[in-house]
Order: structure tokens, then sequence, then C-alpha cells
């Protein structure tokens, strides 16, 4: 079996996402305990950051980089530390739901991806991933020409440090 490293790595942790996200939404609005803002699961989802047409939530999942150290890494092994990003991308029409909106995301994907430990033992990966950094973009404007209408768009974006084990040969 050859190694998996990256590709992998970005397939467990989507999946992690995948089926976590809507019950940590759900978490997120009940702890707020305000019926404001809608939170919806995301219906697309990207593991490339050149995607232009998409519906919304969207979420972004790609590899940046790997490490490998010579001194960690034998015939039979990879011991590797991988970058990826993670972003969601949310509409509204106004712009204080839009921004609290965003909030809620970055909570529940926060609670889904920090410290968390994945495992894949039909390919003998395990996978411990960090958040060691997150952003906010500025809020935009997406123009719908055929509606006539504009709605603002926000996103926030996790740096995630992924400790990648590894032993493709048993």
């Amino acid at each position: 079996m050859t190694p998996q490293l990256s590709e992998i790595t970005r397939s467990l942790i989507l999946d992690q996402i995948k089926a976590n996200i809507a019950t940590e939404l759900a978490n997120v609005r009940s702890d707020r305990n305000d019926v404001k803002v809608n939170l919806v699961s995301p219906k697309s989802y990207f593991i490339f950051d050149g995607a232009n047409t998409y519906q919304l939530p969207a979420i972004f999942l790609v590899v940046d980089s790997g490490e490998i150290p010579e001194q960690q890494t034998g015939a039979n092994f990879v011991n590797a530390t991988m970058r990826l990003y993670c972003s969601a991308v949310v509409e509204d029409r106004g712009e204080e739901a839009l921004t609290i909106m965003c909030e809620r995301y970055q909570a529940a994907l926060f609670a889904i991806l920090h410290h968390c430990t994945i495992t894949a033992p039909d390919v003998n990966v395990k996978l411990w991933v960090r958040v060691v950094r997150f952003r906010f973009s500025e809020i935009y404007t997406k123009s719908r020409k055929q509606e006539n209408m504009a709605n603002f768009r926000k996103e926030i974006a996790f740096e995630l440090e992924v400790k990648h084990f590894e032993n493709p040969t048993s």
C-alpha cells in the first residue's frame, strides 16, 4: 500500500466536518438562545480555493503544505505535519445577521476541529488536528443581476495544523 499523505488527511477532516456540522450549528444556536439568525448546514463543499459559482453556506478545505522530518520517517511509517486551511463562506441580506452567522459558524467549526483526533484503521492513518489561528474577511457584496438584489458575504478562515501518522505497510 502506498502512503496516503495529504489526500487522506483532507478526506478524513472533510468527513469529520460533514458528519458533525449540523449538530454543532444546532448546539451553537441553542447555546445562544437566539432565533434571529438562521443557521443552515453547508450546501457546498470544495477541496480547492478557486470556486467561483457555488451555493452558500459553503465550506472550503484546502491542503497548503506538509513537512516530513527526516528523522521521523522510516521505510514503513510516515510522521508528518501538514497545514490546511478551512473556511466557511456565508451570506445574508443584513450585515448584522451576517456577522453573527459567521461567528456562529466559527464556533461550530472550532468545536469540530480543535484538538480533534481522527483515525482510519482501514488505511492505518491517525490525525491530530489543532486550530492554529482564524481570520474573518471583510463584508463584501455579491450582486444577483437576475434577481435585481445584492446579498452580503463574509468568510471565516481557519489555519489548521495536522499531525499525520501513517503506517502504509501494515
